[in-house]
C-alpha cells in the first residue's frame, strides 16, 4: 500500500487547484452547488481542514436541511407516535408527566439559544440516537468530527446529529409509515373470478382448475405476475379490510372502509367510485362490516395476450385534521400484475412493473458490470442515489479526496459537514455505493418488542456511512467488503453494492437481525446464475442478468422475510408487505435489468451513464447524485449540484491523478 504525503497549506492549495484540473475537456468547471475538496493527514488534521473550507456551507445545510426541513417533519409525527409510545406525549396523563415533557422542560430551564428547535421532540429523537450510535463509532471517525467542530466553530453535537440524522430519520419513518398503515385499510385477498374454469394452469403449479386456483387469500405482494393466461372477460374481486385499535389515534372514528374513497387504476387509466359505478361495484361483507367487496371489470374486458397492471386504493371513515384539510388515512397503493389468455409466459417471468405513474419516483438504484457485459472487459459500477433532497442538499454537494495518514486513499460523494458519502472508491480500485431498504428489522422496533408502549425511539449500530468508510480507507477488495459487511451490527436496512479492480461484485443485504435468530443481518447475492444461492424460489437470478453484472434498487431480493412476528395486537411483517418503496421498486429493478441486457457486451462509461439518465430510472425532486466508477483505470464520473442529478454534465476525474497531486509518490 502507498500512502501520499505533502506538506504545507500552499501543498493543500495547490492539490485542490490541481484537482479541478484533471476533469474531462468536457466539463472542466464544476456545477454550480458541486466542489471538490482535498484532505490530508490525519483523521482530526482532516476534519479540521473540511470545517475550515466549508463552514458556511455546513451551516447552510444544517439549517435548510435539518432545522428548516427535517426537523419540522418530525415535530408533525409527534402525534402519531405518542399515540402508541406515551414515552413521547405531549399530555400528561393522569396526572403524570410523560418522559418527553419532564424533558422538554429541563432543556427550556438550561437552554439559551433556538430553544424552540432544541427543545422540541424531533431534536429529542435525533439527539438521543446520536449519543447512542456515538457508542459504536471507532474514535478516529469521532475524532474528524471533532476537527469539523472546531474547524467551523460549531457545537461537536451539531455535527455528530448532522452525522447520524440520516440513520436515524430513516428507522424513524419505517415506524411512523407503519404505525399508520396498521390504521389504515389493507388489501386482504384477491378473487379472480373465471379462472376457477377456464382451463388453464394459471398459477403455474402444473393443474388447471384446481380448488382455489382463482382465489388469492391471504394477498401476497409479489415481485412477479399474480396469475397467468388469465381470461379476457374475468372479473377481479378485491376484498378490503379497516380496523380500529384500542390505541392509536383513529380511535374515536368509524371503522371500515369508506367506498367514495376508492380508486382502481387499471393501465392508464383511472377508475373511481362512485363516478365509475358499473366497472366498479361496491358490496358490503355481512358477516364483517369493517371489510368491503370491491368488484373490478374494465370496460370490454381486459386486453388479449397481454398484460395488465392493476393499482388498488382506498381510505376508512377518519376525519384527520392535523395535518390540514381534513382526510381520511390510505392504504397503501397496492399493485397487481397478471396476463391475459395468450400470452404464453409463466407468471414467474413476467415481472411486477407497472406502468409509469406520475405520482411516484424510482428509487435508488446501483449497478455493476464486468467482463461480457462490458465493451472492454474492464468492471465498473454506477449508482443514482435519491430520497431527501429537498430543495437543499444538491447546493451543498462535496467530492472528497482522502489522503489519510493510515489506509488507503478515498474519494467519496457526499455533502459538506458529512464525513461519510453515498458511494466511493479507494487507491486499490475497491468501489462500494449503497440504497434504502425499509425494514422493520431495526433497533428502534427492537425497543418496543421488548419495552412495549413504554420504548424509546434510539437506533444503535454502526451508520451506513461509517461502514462505507471503513470499507474505503481499510479493504482491498469484494472479499474484505463482504467478510466486515457480514460481520457488522447494522442500523437499518440497506442494500450495498461492491466491485473491485479484479472484476469481482456482490450485492449485500442487510438488517439488524434483531431477534438475533440462526442467521446474521448479511444475506450476499453474486453475479453467478448457476450459483443456487443467488437464485429465487423459480430459479430466476436474484440479481444479475447474464452473469457478469449485479444490479440492486430499494428492496430485498434474498432477504424477502427479513421480520414477521407478533407483538401484541402489532403484526410485524416483512417489508413487502408495508413498506411505500416496495412497487417503485419492483418498477426500477426491472427496468434496471432490461437497460442492462439491452447494452450487454457493450457498456462502458457512456453506456452506464446513459442508464443512469434513464427517465424511469430518475427520481426528477429528490434525485442527490449519480456516478460512475471504473476500478481498473481509477476513472470517476459523477454528477450532482442541481435537481435530478443526472440533468446536469458528468464530471471526469482522474483518481490516479488526484490521489498523486495530494502529495506525491
Amino acid at each position: 500500500m502507498k500512502i501520499w504525503r505533502g506538506t504545507g497549506i500552499a501543498a493543500i492549495l495547490t492539490a485542490c487547484f490541481a484537482l479541478l484540473m484533471v476533469c474531462s475537456c468536457d466539463q472542466t468547471v464544476q456545477p454550480q452547488y458541486s466542489q471538490v475538496l482535498t484532505l490530508r493527514g490525519s483523521p482530526y488534521e482532516r476534519g479540521l481542514q473540511h470545517g475550515k473550507a466549508l463552514s458556511g456551507r455546513i451551516r447552510s445545510l444544517y439549517s435548510t436541511l435539518m432545522t428548516n426541513s427535517l426537523m419540522p417533519y418530525l415535530n408533525r409525527e409527534q402525534t402519531d407516535v405518542a399515540s402508541v409510545l406515551v414515552r413521547y406525549s405531549a399530555v400528561s396523563k393522569e396526572g403524570k408527566e410523560s418522559y418527553f415533557q419532564t424533558w422538554q422542560k429541563d432543556c427550556q430551564s438550561t437552554c439559551t439559544l433556538n430553544c424552540t428547535e432544541k427543545c422540541g421532540f424531533s431534536y429529542l429523537i435525533m439527539l438521543e440516537s446520536a449519543i447512542n450510535l456515538k457508542r459504536f463509532i471507532p474514535q478516529p471517525y469521532l475524532d474528524e468530527m471533532q476537527g469539523i467542530a472546531d474547524g467551523a466553530d460549531l457545537p461537536f453535537e451539531k455535527i455528530l446529529i448532522l452525522n447520524t440524522f440520516f440513520d436515524t430519520l430513516l428507522s424513524f419513518r419505517s415506524i411512523t409509515y407503519y404505525i399508520r398503515q396498521v390504521q389504515a385499510p389493507t388489501l386482504e385477498g384477491i378473487h379472480f373470478e373465471g379462472v376457477e374454469t377456464d382451463g388453464q394452469d394459471n398459477d403455474g403449479d402444473g393443474q388447471t382448475d384446481e380448488a382455489g386456483e382463482s382465489d388469492l387469500t391471504p394477498f401476497e405482494p409479489m415481485p412477479h405476475a399474480t396469475l397467468a393466461e388469465v381470461p379476457t372477460n374475468a372479473r377481479l374481486v378485491f376484498l378490503l379490510h379497516d380496523i380500529k385499535l384500542g390505541i392509536g389515534t383513529d380511535k374515536g372514528d368509524e371503522p371500515g372502509v369508506d367506498p367514495n374513497t376508492v380508486r382502481i387504476r387499471h393501465n392508464d387509466t383511472q377508475y373511481s367510485y362512485p363516478l365509475d359505478k358499473g366497472t366498479i361495484e361496491i358490496q358490503a361483507v355481512d358477516e364483517d362490516p369493517e371489510a368491503l367487496r370491491v368488484i373490478f371489470a374494465p370496460p370490454g374486458g381486459f386486453e388479449p395476450a397481454a398484460v395488465s397492471s392493476i393499482v388498488v386504493q382506498a381510505g376508512d371513515f377518519n376525519k384527520i385534521v392535523n395535518p390540514p384539510p381534513e382526510h381520511a388515512r390510505f392504504m397503501r397503493d397496492e399493485r397487481v400484475v397478471f396476463s391475459t389468455v395468450g400470452y404464453g409466459i409463466p407468471r414467474e417471468q413476467i415481472p411486477n412493473e407497472g406502468l409509469r405513474d406520475p405520482n411516484t419516483q424510482p428509487p435508488s438504484i446501483a449497478f455493476a458490470a464486468r467482463g461480457s457485459a462490458t465493451a472492454d472487459g474492464q468492471p465498473l459500477l454506477a449508482h443514482h442515489y435519491a430520497l431527501l433532497d429537498s430543495n437543499t442538499s444538491h447546493k451543498h454537494a462535496v467530492t472528497f479526496v482522502h489522503v489519510p495518514d493510515q489506509g488507503f486513499p478515498f474519494v467519496t460523494l457526499g455533502y459538506a459537514g458529512l464525513i461519510w458519502g453515498f458511494s466511493g472508491m479507494n487507491a486499490e480500485g475497491l468501489a462500494w455505493s449503497f440504497t434504502n431498504s425499509d425494514t422493520l428489522n431495526n433497533p428502534m422496533v427492537k425497543s418496543f418488542v421488548d419495552d412495549l408502549f413504554d420504548a424509546s425511539l434510539i437506533s444503535s449500530g454502526v451508520p451506513i456511512g461509517i461502514i462505507g468508510r471503513d470499507l474505503m480507507q481499510n479493504r482491498q477488495n469484494v472479499g474484505e467488503a463482504v467478510d466486515i459487511l457480514r460481520q457488522v451490527r447494522a442500523t437499518f436496512g440497506w442494500n450495498v453494492l461492491v466491485a473491485d479492480a479484479q472484476g469481482e461484485q456482490a450485492a449485500v443485504e442487510l438488517d439488524s437481525n434483531i431477534k438475533q435468530v440462526d442467521r446474521s443481518g448479511a444475506f450476499v447475492i453474486g453475479p453467478d446464475t448457476t450459483d443456487a444461492g443467488n437464485l429465487d424460489a423459480s430459479g430466476n437470478p436474484l440479481a444479475s442478468v447474464n452473469g457478469d453484472d449485479l444490479r440492486i434498487a430499494s428492496h430485498y431480493v434474498k432477504n424477502l422475510n427479513d421480520l414477521q412476528t407478533q407483538v401484541m395486537i402489532f403484526d410485524l411483517r416483512p417489508q413487502r408487505y408495508w413498506t411505500s418503496f416496495y412497487y417503485r421498486s419492483l418498477r426500477a429493478h426491472s427496468i434496471l435489468g432490461g437497460q442492462i441486457l439491452e447494452k450487454y457486451g457493450k457498456l462502458g462509461a457512456a453506456g452506464a451513464i446513459e442508464v443512469l439518465r434513464d427517465p424511469d430510472l430518475v427520481d426528477s425532486r429528490d434525485s442527490m447524485m449519480a456516478a460512475v466508477y471504473l476500478p481498473k483505470s481509477l476513472q470517476l464520473q459523477y454528477a450532482m449540484g442541481q435537481v435530478p442529478a443526472t440533468s446536469g454534465d458528468f464530471v471526469t476525474m482522474d483518481l490516479v491523478e488526484a490521489f498523486k497531486t495530494t502529495g506525491g509518490e
